[in-house]
C-alpha cells in the first residue's frame, strides 16, 4: 500500500493496542487474541506488536513488558514526550485525514488520546494551524465504506480468496472471484490489487464498487501471494515547457531516453493499467502525446474522439448560437 494506507494502519494498530492494554496487564497470548483484526493472525503479529511499543515509546506512551514465560504487556502510560517538530508532525497527520476519509474517526480518537496528556504550551503549539498541507480527501465520501475496508483487510490477513460482486464504471454488475493482496489510494480513491485466476493478472477494483464479500477458500501462506503485477511499458513525448528540469515522476522507473531538437522529451515508464496511463497523460491535454505501444495509443485516441464528441458540435447547434443581441 501506499505510504498513506501504511500510516493509517500503523495508526488503527497502535489504538487498538493501547485500547487493549487499558482495562489491566495481559500475557501475550490474551494480549494477541483481544487485538482481533487489528494485527495479522500469525507468527509475524509478535515482532509487529514489539516494533509498535517501541513507537509508542516515542510518543511518551510506555508499554512494559516482564521477562516471564509468556510475558506479560503493561500499559504505563504518561504523557507524550514531544518537542516542536513532534507536535508539528502530530498536527500534520491531524490535517492530512479529511472528513470522508474512511478511517478518519479512528485516527482522530487517536490523537485525542495523545493529544490530552499535552501540557497547555503543547495544545498551543498542536492546534497552531499548519502551513504545509497535504490533505488526503478522497473524491467520494469513503466512511460509508469503512466497514468493506476492514472486511478486506481481513481477507488479506487471512489469505482468503474472496468472491464479490462489482459495479463497473458504465453500471454493469458482475461476479467477481479473486484473491486480495493490498488495498491502494490513488487518483483520490481507494483500490483493491487482488489477483483475478480467470485472467491471471492484478487488477484493481475501486473499493466502493466491491460490494457482498464472501470466503471461498482460505490459502496456506506458501500458496498464497506468489503472484507479481505485470505493469506496462510505453512511452510519451513530453512538450518542451514541461521536459525542463527535472520531469514530475507520475510513473514508475520513469527515464528520458531521448531529447529532440525541439526541447520535447521523450519518455520511457511503466504504468500499473492502460485506465491510469491514459488518465494521468490527459492532465497533461495538449502538452503530451501516448506514443507506443500502439494498442494503448489506440485507447488514447478513443478516449480523444469521445471527448471531441462532446466539445465539438457542427455549426448551428451551438448553445451561444440562440443568444440574440
Amino acid at each position: 500500500m501506499p505510504a498513506e494506507t501504511g500510516l493509517t494502519r500503523s495508526i488503527l494498530r497502535w489504538s487498538a493496542l493501547i485500547a487493549a492494554l487499558r482495562d489491566g496487564p495481559l500475557a501475550r497470548p490474551d494480549l494477541l487474541a483481544r487485538l482481533g483484526d487489528a494485527y495479522p493472525r500469525s507468527a509475524s503479529a509478535r515482532p509487529m506488536v514489539d516494533r509498535d511499543i517501541r513507537q509508542l515509546a516515542l510518543l511518551g506512551i510506555a508499554i512494559e513488558i516482564s521477562r516471564s514465560r509468556p510475558p506479560v504487556y503493561t500499559l504505563r502510560g504518561g504523557a507524550p514526550a514531544l518537542d516542536t517538530a513532534g507536535l508539528r508532525a502530530l498536527a500534520l497527520i491531524r490535517d492530512t485525514f479529511g472528513d470522508w476519509h474512511p478511517q478518519s474517526a479512528q485516527v482522530r480518537a487517536l490523537l485525542d488520546q495523545l493529544a490530552a496528556g499535552l501540557r497547555p504550551e503543547q495544545l498551543a503549539e498542536y492546534a497552531r494551524r499548519q502551513s504545509s498541507r497535504a490533505p488526503l480527501q478522497p473524491a467520494i465520501d469513503y466512511t460509508p465504506h469503512a466497514a468493506t475496508i476492514a472486511r478486506l483487510e481481513l481477507a488479506i490477513s487471512r489469505r482468503e480468496i474472496i468472491s464479490f460482486d462489482y459495479t463497473n464504471a458504465r453500471g454493469q454488475r458482475a461476479a467477481h472471484q479473486a484473491e486480495p493482496y493490498e488495498i491502494e489510494y490513488y487518483e483520490r480513491h481507494f483500490y483493491l490489487v487482488a489477483y483475478h485466476a480467470a485472467t491471471r493478472q492484478l487488477l484493481d477494483y475501486r473499493v466502493d464498487r466491491v460490494a457482498e464479500i464472501a470466503t471461498v477458500q482460505t490459502l496456506p501462506e506458501h500458496l498464497s501471494r506468489a503472484h507479481e503485477r505485470r505493469p506496462i511499458v510505453f512511452r510519451y513525448r513530453l512538450a518542451a515547457d514541461l521536459a525542463r528540469g527535472e520531469i514530475s515522476r507520475r510513473f514508475e522507473k520513469q527515464r528520458v531516453v531521448e531529447r529532440l531538437p525541439s526541447g520535447d522529451a521523450i519518455v520511457e515508464a511503466e504504468g500499473r493499467s492502460d485506465f491510469f496511463i491514459v488518465q494521468t497523460l490527459l492532465r497533461y491535454r495538449a502538452n503530451a502525446e501516448l506514443l507506443a505501444p500502439g494498442w494503448l495509443r489506440e485507447k488514447m485516441a478513443e478516449e480523444v474522439r469521445a471527448l471531441a464528441g462532446i466539445y465539438i458540435v457542427p455549426a448551428g447547434n451551438r448553445p451561444d448560437e440562440d443568444i440574440q443581441d
